[in-house]
């Protein structure tokens, strides 16, 4: 090449900087721990210590499993859920299991072993202070979904923070910000009504077996859920994330509203079974044999039809708008008569899900 032309290459190199090296799509994001975190480029290899961020990613990202590159615990995962994201990718068998939910559980190098570019908690802790340090200073930054940022918000910003800032961490911010809009306006629509609503008791019984009852606590969420909707929890005062109610407790309390949690994991001891690919006849059948059980018959609420039961599961997910209707239909039906859960699922399935949620996730006694 003439000696005139190479400086002229040179020249251009200089002026127009773009025309010698591709442009990087560097993201900056401020967590739920109120961090800094800086990304190269879109996340391609996430690893994260909740199988459940599967339904977050598949929400603003058709091919949710190729992101994945480990998760702790897909146990957890919904087993007729996770049946359907197999049919639908194969792939998710290979998903290395690393790490663990818990902090104190956690190998970094585990996590390491897999080249992550991304590694996404799903609730910040101080316990996660040491794995987080460990991950940056080898180059993978740490995006924490819920945390401190939150603590003064309710359950719809909350989930809207948690899914637009996954999606603007895989450069999908426009999505995850539909998907927001969409959960805050049918949020708001129900506690604009029950905010004015007188509260109705309602007895949560977690993870529904053979004995009662196992109930949410003053730290979970389920109850908050409750008293947006316009509910109170007779275990509303219980320490903690939950606790056990006494029999004599509960038969005093009578709540005007029983709602059972259960799921898949409860099918060998004998408990509430609903979730993924669970048709609505098993799922009563099985709610009937465990309104049987302990002393729920006992109860005004069972007696008088007025027994329900949600996925468990579905409720500490992203898609926990489903349960807040169907709390708020179950306690105040007249208030929001229009309010349809399979309406809103339909749509879930329609404009954003990768993968339609398919099976019976909430049922009633009658």
């Amino acid at each position: 090449m003439p000696a005139a032309l190479c400086r002229l290459s040179l020249l251009l190199l200089l002026a127009f900087p773009a025309f010698a090296l591709p442009a990087r799509a560097e993201i900056l994001l401020s967590d739920a721990a109120g961090r800094s975190v800086r990304l190269a480029e879109p996340a391609r290899r996430i690893v994260t210590n909740e199988s459940l961020l599967l339904l977050s990613l598949a929400l603003v990202d058709p091919d949710p499993v190729a992101r994945i590159a480990g998760w702790a615990a897909p146990q957890r995962i919904d087993r007729g859920m996770y049946e359907a994201y197999r049919r639908r990718f194969p792939d998710i068998d290979a998903v290395p299991t690393v790490g663990a939910v818990l902090p104190g559980k956690t190998s970094v190098e585990a996590i390491l072993s897999v080249k992550p570019d991304l590694f996404v908690v799903s609730i910040w802790e101080s316990g996660w202070t040491e794995a987080a340090a460990t991950l940056e200073a080898a180059g993978v930054p740490v995006l924490f979904l819920d945390g401190p940022v939150n603590d003064d918000k309710g359950p719809a910003e909350t989930t809207a923070f948690s899914v637009t800032l996954l999606a603007a961490a895989i450069g999908q911010e426009a999505k995850g910000r539909a998907f927001g809009d969409f959960l805050q306006e049918r949020y708001r629509r129900i506690t604009e009504r029950t905010a004015r609503a007188k509260p109705v008791s309602v007895l949560v019984d977690a993870h529904a077996g053979a004995t009662c009852c196992s109930t949410p606590g003053k730290g979970n969420r389920m109850t908050d859920y409750l008293r947006l909707a316009g509910g109170e929890s007779i275990g509303a005062d219980v320490p903690g994330y939950d606790g056990q109610l006494s029999p004599e407790f509960v038969l005093g309390a009578d709540p005007t509203v029983y709602i059972a949690t259960g799921g898949p994991h409860l099918a060998a001891q004998g408990g509430l079974v609903l979730g993924g690919d669970v048709d609505a006849e098993s799922a009563r059948g099985s709610f009937r044999d465990i309104l049987g059980k302990g002393l729920r018959d006992g109860l005004t609420a069972v007696q008088q039809g007025r027994a329900h039961a949600v996925s468990h599961q579905l409720s500490i997910s992203v898609l926990n708008i489903l349960v807040f209707e169907c709390f708020a239909k179950w306690m105040h039906p007249d208030l929001v008569a229009d309010v349809d859960p399979a309406k809103t699922l339909a749509e879930i399935n329609d404009r954003f899900l990768a993968v339609p949620l398919e099976g019976t996730f909430w049922i009633d006694a009658q």
